[in-house]
């Protein structure tokens, strides 16, 4: 019984053997997640997937559930065969792919070294989806073989290829500031350029023209005659202004405008002008209310049939009358303050040069808080 077991145990790790001598390795790097089917089988972790030496059948989704690749690849025993698929986060036109074997007799012969250029900053490195550092430029004692180099910046993908490292050489790879990979860093960034939109600041300046026309005459309105005269001058004028507007559609005025910037100068501007309105108003309110509040019962007492302050039938006393005509004077005063207290306030505390200037500014930094680059929404 013992032999037979001891056997069995023989010839299935024999079988094993036989199995993992003739099984290869398959490796799928992408630049968006993709969900990966061998032979109709998913493999959630693409990474290094062990398969019988011949042919199968790889298809790969994207996110949205299009295939963004299918082929036949075909697997040799005790060597990787690698994938790339780029593009797969577009779902309306297959991923272009590439497949490279890569012998392990050639990978196990040392190692190389790999040199990175890059026409951009502020990006992070990554080798066989291992992170190498931010900006780096040279990755040393790399295994000779076929590997994925991969870039990100701002959390976008902007250079993934399949990379060849020789033993005891350097393998160069430059990376281009295109038009491509700009426009690619912005598809990605569609919350932030909305946030912009909605928070930034234009000023829009116009110009109107306004006539007037100013005339006399001696003829009567719609009659005709041989003396007298009618003569009238048109004046015409230009009436420049200027609206501070958020988003697009929200005026802000200048008030807002030098909140959101910090501009001190027009603070300080409009809390002067402020004081001097309060205190007009507070005079003005004073004056009306003691006038009221004293004149009001004696001009009351002077125009009633039966007066409270004097004898009745009797005229009003001196005294009275000037109380009564000092109230009136006063209150009149006090009206005509409280109710020209607003028109001290001017229509704008910027020119609209410094408006300009302060709205340019808190653009840029809006930009740079939400990771624009300064070029975007440029005129």
């Amino acid at each position: 019984m013992k032999t037979f077991l001891s056997i069995s145990i023989f010839l299935l790790l024999g079988v094993a053997a036989a199995s993992a001598q003739n099984a290869g390795t398959l490796k799928i790097f992408s630049e968006e997640p993709v969900v990966v089917f061998v032979d109709e089988v998913q493999y959630p972790d693409y990474q290094a997937i062990s398969l019988a030496a011949g042919t199968h059948y790889v298809k790969a989704l994207n996110r949205d559930g299009a295939k963004v690749y299918s082929n036949i690849v075909t697997i040799t025993a005790g060597q990787v065969t690698s994938v790339l698929i780029e593009g797969a986060a577009k779902a309306a036109q297959p991923a272009a792919a590439t497949t490279v074997q890569q012998s392990p007799a050639t990978s196990a012969k040392g190692t190389g070294t790999l040199n990175i250029f890059s026409e951009f900053t502020g990006t992070a490195v990554f080798l066989d989806e291992n992170k190498q550092g931010d900006d780096i430029k040279v990755i040393n004692s790399v295994p000779a073989g076929n590997h994925y180099l991969k870039i990100m910046k701002d959390g976008v993908s902007i250079f993934g290829e399949l990379v060849t490292i020789n033993a005891g050489q350097t393998t160069t790879v430059l990376v281009k500031n295109d038009g491509q990979v700009a426009e690619k860093i912005m598809e990605s960034k569609s919350k932030e350029r909305e946030e912009y939109q909605s928070r930034k600041v234009d000023v829009i300046f116009s110009t109107n023209s306004v006539s007037t026309t100013q005339g006399a005459s001696t003829l009567f309105p719609g009659y005709y005659g041989y003396y007298g005269y009618s003569s009238s001058v048109t004046n015409t004028s230009q009436v420049s202004d200027f609206k501070i507007i958020q988003g697009g559609v929200k005026e802000i005025g200048d008030l807002g405008l030098a909140n959101m910037v910090e501009n001190q100068n027009v603070i300080n501007r409009y809390a002067s002008i402020n004081r001097s309105v309060t205190r007009q108003m507070n005079v003005g309110l004073g004056m009306f209310l003691g006038a009221l509040l004293i004149g009001g019962p004696v001009l009351v007492d002077i125009l009633v049939e039966k007066p409270f302050l004097h004898p009745d039938g009797t005229t009003a006393p001196d005294w009275e009358i000037g109380v009564a005509t000092a109230g009136i004077v006063s209150g009149t005063i006090g009206y005509a303050l409280v109710m020209g207290a607003d028109k001290k306030y001017p229509k704008h505390y910027y020119s609209v040069d410094e408006a300009a200037k302060d709205a340019q500014e808190h653009n840029r930094k809006l930009k740079q808080d939400l990771g624009l680059p300064e070029s975007y929404d440029v005129k």
